[in-house]
């Protein structure tokens, strides 16, 4: 069985897709290859070693943090509910999964950054070198096995009630150090910007802070590097073999936990989808303003976003994420800035909501038969995301005025008005426009399952919510006076939501029998034959 997996494994390797493996494997050989010659100038004199602590700390925490940012519900290089039926119990099939898990692409990168360590222990001699060799496999070992077990203890997780909430704050970091990351380096290179002063504080990077490089070097991600250092500077087997037994036990029990988790999950029959809660009619209430059928899709939206694996990680993502953000921007000297957090929460709204009607799925054909149904559908998806990411953005951006005192507040609050107002509209316009088919909505269980790719209508929105966002403080700033920028930003939300829903609801009634074929079509071919309800059940 294990040569059998084995080779399966490296035929998939060999004739699978190779653009994203190939740009993955050159990047990390470029990086590894600097934090090695990196490791070069430090034996050389030329560099703190303790920089290359702190490289290889990072390099762990991707094998550790990796499976939380991009969780997946079947961590394994084949789903596993195609190997529940074979007459092999589920132990001895995990056991030789595991074998194949070594081959990857990460692993050939991981081993070339820890080559790092042979390079920075070489001044101790040939003895301290193949100590290190023996460091850097037990490293790798350790590694492998952390990030594996994290991977599938977050398919199980995924596979819960809980899932949901953990993927949302895991994509919400992934975003928050993605839009954020760069505030604390540039707060540090100019900590008096918020003030108006552009005064550049160079940075020295000559020594490592050391109790920094020894908290790194007490964690497990760095004792390969401890066990370096020690057979560098001939500190005898005192201080070498303690880091290598622990990274060689701490390995065999993360190897050993990786087998049971899988064995479980070969064990567990596929989850069917049931609703969490059952469906009452009737239960939205009237809103202000607003007809019955319009009250009605509100209330539909609202249940929806809450209920629906796929949306309940979009909305719990798009509420983190901005929140992250200003914790982010708050740990430093740019305080002016967390009112910002207010239009960026109606720019993450936009994104997670422009594929709504596809999410939805083929119950769309309900709304294809009633007539006139269209425009109330549109503008009841536009209230509810105002309810749930427009009204939030601006009371965010106002709360972080009055607590900062911020003189970019003002535009800040106008513009997430100007932000809310595009959103609101251009998230079901997108959603008509650019659709995404997945798995239709009553074949999702669980976070992580395909449910299509809105990559193109995001890159779209994006723009046009983030120049909502900017043009009221720029007028603003331009005019220079603050009711320029409460003006702009009144004129460009009312001009939004006066003319984008019906604009959609014309195009929903032209475009959705076309939407609604594609998604019967993608439906039927789904399920046609045993491994297209395999890949149903399994998100494709």
């Amino acid at each position: 069985m294990t040569r059998t997996l084995l080779a399966l494994r490296l035929r998939l390797l060999r004739n699978g897709p190779h653009d994203e493996r190939g740009f993955g494997l050159v990047g990390g050989l470029a990086l590894a290859a600097l934090v090695v010659a990196a490791a070069w100038a430090s034996a050389r004199g030329t560099l703190h070693e303790g920089w290359i602590a702190v490289a290889l700390t990072v390099w762990g925490g991707m094998w550790l943090f990796g499976p939380l940012v991009q969780p997946r519900h079947d961590p394994s290089f084949v789903p596993l509910a195609w190997l529940r039926g074979y007459p092999v119990r589920p132990w001895q099939l995990a056991r030789s999964l595991s074998w194949t898990e070594p081959l990857g692409v990460g692993t050939v990168i991981t081993l070339v950054c820890l080559a790092s360590l042979p390079v920075l222990a070489a001044p101790g001699g040939p003895a301290a070198t193949a100590i290190t060799v023996t460091a850097v496999l037990a490293q790798l070992y350790f590694l492998l096995w952390a990030g594996r077990t994290v991977a599938v203890l977050t398919a199980g997780l995924l596979q819960t009630r809980a899932g949901i909430t953990l993927a949302a704050v895991q994509t919400a970091a992934m975003l928050a150090v993605s839009f954020a990351g760069w505030v604390p380096v540039a707060a540090w290179l100019l900590p008096r910007l918020g003030d108006g002063r552009t005064t550049f504080v160079a940075p020295s990077l000559d020594v490592a802070p050391g109790p920094v490089v020894d908290v790194l070097a007490a964690l497990p991600t760095g004792w390969g590097y401890r066990a370096a250092l020690a057979a560098r500077d001939g500190l005898g087997p005192g201080a070498v073999l303690p880091p290598l037994a622990g990274l060689l036990v701490c390995g065999l029990l993360l190897h050993l936990a990786w087998i049971a988790l899988t064995a479980v999950a070969l064990r567990r029959p596929p989850r069917r989808a049931t609703p969490s809660r059952p469906t009452a009619p009737g239960q939205g209430r009237p809103l202000p303003l607003a007809t019955p059928q319009v009250s009605a899709v509100v209330a539909r939206e609202l249940a929806t976003w809450f209920r629906d694996p796929a949306r309940g990680v979009e909305l719990r993502s798009a509420w983190l994420t901005p929140l992250l953000m200003a914790l982010i921007v708050g740990a430093t000297g740019w305080h002016w800035a967390l009112p910002l957090a207010g239009p960026a929460l109606a720019v993450f709204g936009a994104m997670v909501a422009i594929n709504t009607y596809a999410l939805d799925g083929t119950a769309l054909w309900q709304l294809l038969v009633t007539p006139g149904a269209s425009r109330a559908d549109v503008r009841g998806r536009t209230v509810a995301w105002g309810l749930l990411f427009g009204v939030p953005s601006v009371v965010l951006a106002g709360v972080l005025w009055a607590v900062t005192g911020s003189p970019l507040g003002n535009a800040a609050v106008f513009g997430a008005v100007a932000a809310a107002a595009v959103g609101s509209v251009g998230a079901p316009l997108l959603a008509v426009v650019m659709p995404a088919v997945g798995t239709d909505a009553r074949a999702r269980v669980y976070p992580g399952q395909r449910a299509g790719d809105p990559t193109g209508g995001q890159m779209t929105i994006f723009p046009a919510v983030l120049l909502a966002a900017v043009l009221p403080g720029a007028v603003g700033a331009a005019a220079g006076a603050w009711w320029a920028t409460v003006l702009a930003g009144l004129l460009l939300a009312l001009a939004a939501l006066s003319s984008a829903p019906a604009l959609t609801g014309r195009l929903l009634d032209r475009r959705g029998p076309g939407l609604l074929n594609a998604m019967v079509l993608g439906e039927a071919g789904s399920s046609r034959g045993p491994s297209g309800r395999a890949a149903r059940q399994h998100g494709g």
